[in-house]
């Protein structure tokens, strides 16, 4: 059998000491600096050959042999329930000497065999129904979805005259940290563009590339020209062959922008790329890396596309929002946005730091900096 365990941050374990026996659970390095889990990272495919996930201590801390003890397994997903049960057989039980300590990791458990006990163990049991559907529902992706996940063992002992009686239980959490407010997972394009098939125009030869995605990553941004015959997959693909232009590499004949980011925004360089035209066509992606139980698992956005359009051609100013119009009060005041609301007030563009801002880029440039009020990172005039 091969212990299936689930991760993606490791809470430490909860202990419970029993009179007769110590358990103590502990994961292993491999699931303590895994960022995104993969099954076959964690060797499912190998029963009793995959990595070392999780150890165990058991020790008999009496003076007495303690026989016919029994291990139970559980995994438990907190929005599924019980995914995983597994119990030793009735006619297998093992037994600890005197002051008996033994160490076993899920490896020893799938071989049935603890070391230092002469007894050998087998399991009933598998998955739940809920077990079934949860791992039918991935339907193929290796990479599970995020939840909170527990690990516990249970040694008991049954008798005739007392039954089961449960000595030592330990817990291990997983999944526990600080949810985020996307999937870790993926990489969320914001501006310039849309997604290919939704035509979008843009004014700015310099825009701000930004997406959501993990805070404490590097990304490769990715920007190639439509040729009308190669697919924006396959353009993009071939741009990401050769290194980033900060890594040593150089750009392809179709290949605007290859860079390194650190963040999840990105302002289209003077040099160091090749310029945008008005009149052509372009598509971008964003790439990240995740180190995944020893695998490195390969992250990508969705592919957006964008046309730069003559200022003088544009459609006009896009429509102004709930969130936008609230960033606009907040820095200039209601009654001068009322004021240049009545003259016909238009957004037009936005310059913050130096940089201009145009059509869609403004609006979420603003909506970063009503934010940026809300968390005190600005301090407006009169609010000091």
């Amino acid at each position: 059998m091969a212990l299936v365990l689930l991760i993606a941050c490791v809470v430490p374990s909860e202990i419970i000491y029993a009179q007769d026996i110590n358990l103590q659970l502990e994961p292993s390095a491999t699931l303590e600096n895994t960022q995104v889990l993969s099954l076959t990272g964690l060797g499912l495919d190998g029963d009793g050959s995959g990595p070392v996930l999780i150890s165990g201590f058991l020790e008999n801390m009496t003076a007495e042999t303690i026989n016919n003890l029994y291990i139970e397994v559980k995994v438990n997903a907190a929005k599924v329930g019980d995914i995983i049960e597994l119990r030793s057989y009735s006619t297998l039980p093992i037994s600890l000497e005197p002051y008996q300590s033994v160490y076993a990791t899920n490896n020893d458990l799938a071989n049935e065999r603890i070391p230092g006990i002469d007894q050998k163990i087998q399991f009933s049991g598998g998955f739940t129904p809920e077990g079934d559907e949860f791992f039918e529902n991935l339907s193929g992706s290796t990479t599970l979805p995020k939840d909170i996940y527990t690990i516990q063992v249970i040694i008991f002992r049954v008798t005739n005259a007392d039954g089961r009686q449960d000595l030592a239980s330990s817990v291990i959490e997983i999944g526990g940290g600080a949810a985020s407010s996307f999937d870790e997972s993926e990489i969320y394009l914001k501006t310039p563009g849309d997604i290919l098939g939704a035509p979008a125009d843009i004014t700015n030869p310099y825009p701000q590339f930004s997406w959501e995605g993990a805070n404490d990553v590097s990304y490769r941004l990715l920007v190639v020209e439509d040729n009308g015959q190669d697919s924006p997959e396959s353009l993009l693909q071939s741009a990401k062959s050769s290194p980033p232009i900060n890594e040593g590499g150089s750009l392809l004949e179709f290949e605007n922008l290859d860079v390194t980011v650190n963040g999840t925004s990105f302002q289209y360089p003077s040099s160091g790329a090749q310029p945008l035209q008005q009149g052509f066509t372009y598509h971008w992606r964003v790439i990240t890396t995740f180190q995944s139980s020893g695998d490195i698992v390969e992250i990508s956005s969705e592919i957006w596309s964008f046309t730069l359009a003559n200022p003088s051609q544009s459609a006009g100013a896009p429509p102004v929002s709930k969130e936008v119009e609230q960033a606009i009060v907040e820095l200039i005041g209601q009654d001068a946005f009322r004021r240049l609301k009545a003259r016909g007030f238009k957004l037009m563009a936005i310059e913050y730091d130096g940089q201009e801002f145009t059509g869609p880029a403004a609006s979420v440039k603003l909506e970063e900096l009503l934010q940026k009020i809300r968390d005190e990172e600005i301090i407006l005039g009169g609010n000091q």
